[in-house]
C-alpha cells in the first residue's frame, strides 16, 4: 500500500492525463506556404464579377438603359434590392426602336403588319 496523501496521488494523475493528451503548440501545425493563388483573393474577384453582373449584361446585349442599368447597380447594388432591380432592367422588355420592322416571330397568328 502506497503512503502518501491523496491529494498527492490524485496531482500525480492528473500531471499524466495532461502530457498525455498534449497537442502540439500553434507553431508547428500546417500554415500556408504559398504556391497558388490564395483563397481570398478568388473569393473577392468572384463576389466583384458578381456585383456587377446586371452592368455587364446590360452592355453586352446593347441595352438602350445600359447606363441606368449602370447607375442603379453601382449606386444600389450593396443594398440586394437595387441588385435586383438592376438585373429585372436587363432582362425587361424593350420594344423596336421607332422605324424599325417588327420581328416576324413577334406579328400575332402570323398575320401581317401594316
Amino acid at each position: 500500500m502506497e503512503t502518501g496523501l491523496p491529494w498527492a496521488r490524485l496531482f500525480r494523475l492528473h500531471l499524466c492525463m495532461i502530457a498525455a493528451l498534449q497537442v502540439p503548440p500553434a507553431d508547428t501545425a500546417f500554415r500556408y506556404q504559398g504556391g497558388g493563388v490564395p483563397k481570398g483573393i478568388v473569393m473577392i474577384i468572384a463576389l466583384a464579377l458578381l456585383y456587377v453582373l446586371p452592368s455587364m449584361l446590360a452592355w453586352s446585349r446593347k441595352s438602350s438603359r445600359r447606363w441606368k442599368i449602370t447607375a442603379i447597380n453601382l449606386l444600389l447594388g450593396w443594398t440586394v434590392i437595387g441588385w435586383i432591380v438592376a438585373m429585372v432592367l436587363t432582362y425587361a422588355y424593350e420594344p423596336p426602336p421607332e422605324g424599325s420592322e417588327p420581328d416576324q416571330d413577334h406579328v400575332p397568328a402570323g398575320g401581317r403588319v401594316p
